[in-house]
């Protein structure tokens, strides 16, 4: 964005009131030059961009820091059809895909994996079947399944990459 750039000659002229004219001249010069100079940087850097693409992507940020802390460039996707895996929105290339893979196989072998995956899940049945009174009960123990699957999914899926060869 083109920034406003407004000079207060009154408050120069007087900031400088002790000093010659041509002080005061190359001052003011300098402080215009400056100004001018960040103008001509901030309009180059509008012509840069896709106008269009860049308040899309300015419009989605601010949308999602006023809804929730989701970070939306992180969402997983999968186009089962054609097997392609997209991350906030666009397709991953082979090689993040494949470092990806190694680091969900080194994952899903891991101890932390079997503690975060676990817990939570013996958890959920406690409060489905143990200490469960009512439908919400069941309700929040089947959510806590619910994301357990999601995850293990993403893992799973990361994991089964394949990569292809030209």
């Amino acid at each position: 964005m083109i920034k406003n750039w407004i000079v207060n000659l009154r408050f120069v002229r007087e900031y400088y009131s002790g000093t010659t004219f041509e002080e005061k001249f190359t001052t003011e010069e300098k402080i215009y030059q400056k100004a001018f100079a960040d103008a001509l940087n901030d309009l180059k850097e509008t012509n840069v961009y896709d106008t269009e693409k860049k308040a899309e992507e300015l419009a989605n940020k601010k949308l999602n820091d006023l809804l929730s802390n989701v970070d939306l460039n992180k969402i997983v996707t999968l186009d089962k059809q054609r097997g392609i895996v997209y991350i906030g929105g666009e397709k991953v290339d082979e090689g993040r895909l494949g470092n990806l893979k190694a680091e969900a196989e080194f994952f899903l072998q891991s101890d932390l994996w079997q503690l975060i995956h676990e817990t939570p899940k013996e958890l959920a049945q406690r409060q489905m079947f143990v200490n469960g009174e009512t439908l919400a009960d069941l309700q929040k123990g089947k959510s806590i399944l619910y994301v357990l699957s999601v995850q293990k999914n993403i893992v799973e899926t990361v994991k089964g990459f394949i990569k292809r060869t030209p």
